[in-house]
């Protein structure tokens, strides 16, 4: 499939995720969950189930959840073990639905924070563990975006895959990590670019798919090199 028919077809199943009746309500995870227009649509975009399932332990662990969406794995996660939560969007819509989901669900070590990847992260916190589903459709760099909802399916130029592995590590604890959810469909020449280019090594964690998913999930766990 070649670049322009992958965004073609990105961009009509999220206008498809958005042709519903909003809020929806799910029961997942043990979770009282509420999702809203504008808001990423989980009934139609299926990877979070699977990061959540297989998220690595988390007990005691500080977590910063870039592009959280809805929530999900960063409440499941909150709730489970996790010392603290910050969950950032870029989506105001999505930040909001986050924090409501936290109150319904009455989580309390989470915050939430507008924010373009690390932009609004204060300079002095330190993570455990710094994760990102990232965006992976790939489209040139002088690609513009319709609207929000396209910033959490596509990265242009993967630009934004660039900057959450050269700034990251500036946010992690000393034996911390970034995980970064990329979906079997991504550039993985671009990604082994930019990993030697940053100086990092890259450990594979996991990798899986459901039946009605067409991609794989994979994780990575991503550190400066030593």
């Amino acid at each position: 499939m070649t670049e322009r028919e992958q965004i073609e077809q990105i961009r009509a199943k999220l206008q498809l995720s958005q042709q519903c009746t909003f809020p929806l309500h799910m029961q997942e995870f043990g979770l009282d969950l509420i999702v809203h227009e504008g808001v990423l649509s989980p009934k139609d975009f299926h990877s979070w189930r699977w990061y959540t399932e297989n998220f690595p332990p988390v007990a005691g662990k500080s977590i910063l959840e870039i592009g959280c969406g809805f929530g999900l794995p960063g409440l499941y996660l909150a709730k489970h073990g996790a010392l603290s939560l910050v969950a950032c969007d870029i989506n105001p819509k999505a930040v909001a639905n986050t924090l409501e989901n936290a109150a319904r669900n009455g989580i309390e070590n989470v915050e939430a924070i507008e924010s373009d990847v690390f932009c609004n992260i204060p300079q002095h916190r330190r993570f455990d563990y710094i994760f990102w589903n990232h965006p992976s459709i790939f489209a040139s760099d002088h690609y513009e975006y319709r609207d929000n909802l396209e910033r959490a399916a596509i990265d242009p130029g993967y630009g934004l895959l660039g900057r959450f592995l050269s700034e990251g590590p500036e946010f992690l604890t000393k034996s911390g990590s970034l995980l970064l959810g990329f979906a079997s469909n991504a550039r993985d020449d671009i990604l082994s670019e930019l990993i030697s280019a940053h100086d990092l090594t890259v450990t594979f964690l996991a990798a899986g798919q459901y039946p009605h998913m067409r991609q794989i999930n994979r994780m990575f766990s991503i550190r400066k090199r030593a």
